[in-house]
């Protein structure tokens, strides 16, 4: 992967995030848990994901994120990683 490729990616990916945080409304309620929990379970698909060759219908990696986001009430990203990754290798021994 080539400097300017990585440099575009980093700049999409931070000018969405400034985007919605400039144009969106903050959620409220439900909709407010479940975003302040979802950064560590999606951390720790895209690492089980990003790890293997699997692809995004694999059984080990949807355990990865069950997994994940079973482990995310704790909200702490290494307890949330490491579950993620536990899935994904108990699944892939199993299945």
């Amino acid at each position: 992967m080539s400097t300017a490729v990585l440099l575009a990616i980093a700049g999409i990916t931070v000018g969405t995030r400034i985007a919605a945080l400039a144009l969106l409304p903050p959620p409220h309620g439900a909709a407010a848990g479940l975003v302040r929990r979802l950064p560590p379970p999606l951390f720790a698909t895209l690492a089980a994901l990003s790890l293997t060759d699997a692809d995004t219908s694999d059984p080990a990696l949807l355990a990865a994120i069950a997994c994940a986001v079973v482990a995310a009430r704790w909200s702490s990203l290494l307890i949330t990683l490491a579950a993620g990754l536990t899935g994904f290798a108990v699944t892939t021994i199993v299945w």
